[in-house]
């Protein structure tokens, strides 16, 4: 949605022109638009709209329904902003900076059908157009069409081999497909375009401690911890997860998860991590209270529903494990991990 105003502020100091009812309305709100003050917006671009035949030009009056789309949307009046930017296209259906908007807006909404085809309609008009290139290839991979996604990604990096945003999305794309030896790949050409890149150094580690290669992991997480100090909890726990839980050193790990929440006590997936660790020593208690405190801090978080039913299973509390165990499924565990949910459904709730 910011991406949304950023785009619109490009635009607006050129629209602040000579006066008649429809300029002075549009004017005003263009500055209540600059503020923020998109209620007042709607309300000024709603009025010049009762003016538009005084407009200069009709392109004009595009603008306004563009501008209004954006300003509702930023109100989360989805439909309304779609049927502006619809007006604006019958008036304007050149002008690629609409599709763009109704491609972010549906990508936003999690639409990526429709993201991929106002991304394609853009493309028509204007072929080789990053952002919409860009959009699209990310709306691919929200639908898991990895290899689709990719082949974009390619073409925006034989462009301009210095594409670091293209490369880590490679990466990402590969990593996804638990592809870890090309996610190396393409997380270092990201590091080579930038060295201070801490994401990519932890992601890098990632893929190295899924092939084993702890110690390799243990210097890019370092590596990204010294670059960025503020990110050093991600850094720890990364290194617990990764690398101690992968060893089955639950002590160790625990070390370094309360290291993460020292240090961010609300970042919530240490806390699961923890409590997922702590039930591996036998600490029952401590681990419904790791988990708990995880749910509580981010309730939208399937893997700790996940660890919350392990729990449970272990206390004998069955119905209450399948229970979480159907939450975590529902909140889409399988899409974003692996299939040990779905496994344990049918291992421990077939009845």
């Amino acid at each position: 949605m910011k991406a949304l105003l950023t785009l619109s502020l490009l635009f607006l100091s050129s629209l602040f022109i000579g006066q008649n009812e429809f300029n002075k309305y549009m004017n005003e709100a263009n500055f209540c638009m600059q503020k923020e003050d998109y209620i007042n917006a709607i309300k000024k671009y709603s009025k010049a709209l009762e003016y538009k035949s005084s407009a200069s030009n009709h392109y004009k009056v595009a603008d306004v329904y563009m501008y209004r789309a954006i300003c509702r949307f930023s109100l989360q009046n989805t439909e309304s902003a779609l049927s502006d930017l619809d007006e604006a296209l019958k008036i304007k259906p050149e002008y690629t900076n609409l599709y763009q908007l109704k491609s972010q807006i549906y990508f936003h909404n999690k639409q990526f059908d429709k993201c991929i085809e106002w991304c394609d309609k853009g493309l028509e008009i204007k072929p080789g157009a990053d952002d919409m290139l860009m959009r699209k290839a990310g709306a691919l991979t929200s639908l898991k069409r990895y290899n689709e996604s990719n082949a974009i990604y390619f073409k925006l990096l034989e462009e301009n081999n210095r594409n670091q945003k293209a490369c880590k999305m490679i990466a990402n794309n590969y990593q996804m497909k638990k592809n870890w030896d090309s996610a190396q790949v393409y997380f270092s050409m990201a590091i080579q375009i930038d060295p201070l890149d801490f994401e990519s150094f932890f992601d890098r580690g990632i893929c190295k401690a899924e092939k084993k290669d702890f110690a390799g992991a243990l210097s890019d997480n370092e590596q990204a911890m010294r670059i960025d100090s503020l990110e050093k909890f991600i850094g720890y726990n990364n290194i617990a997860y990764f690398i101690k839980l992968a060893e089955k050193d639950y002590k160790g790990a625990i070390e370094y998860f309360n290291k993460a929440i020292e240090l961010n006590p609300k970042f919530a997936y240490s806390y699961s991590n923890r409590g997922y660790s702590k039930l591996k020593l036998g600490d029952i208690k401590g681990a419904y209270q790791d988990i708990r405190k995880s749910i509580e801090l981010d309730n939208t978080n399937s893997y700790a529903y996940k660890n919350l039913a392990l729990v449970c299973l272990e206390d004998g509390k069955k119905s209450d494990a399948c229970k979480y165990l159907l939450k975590a499924k529902a909140m889409g565990y399988e899409e974003r991990y692996d299939d040990e949910v779905e496994k344990l459904l049918q291992e421990h709730c077939k009845n």
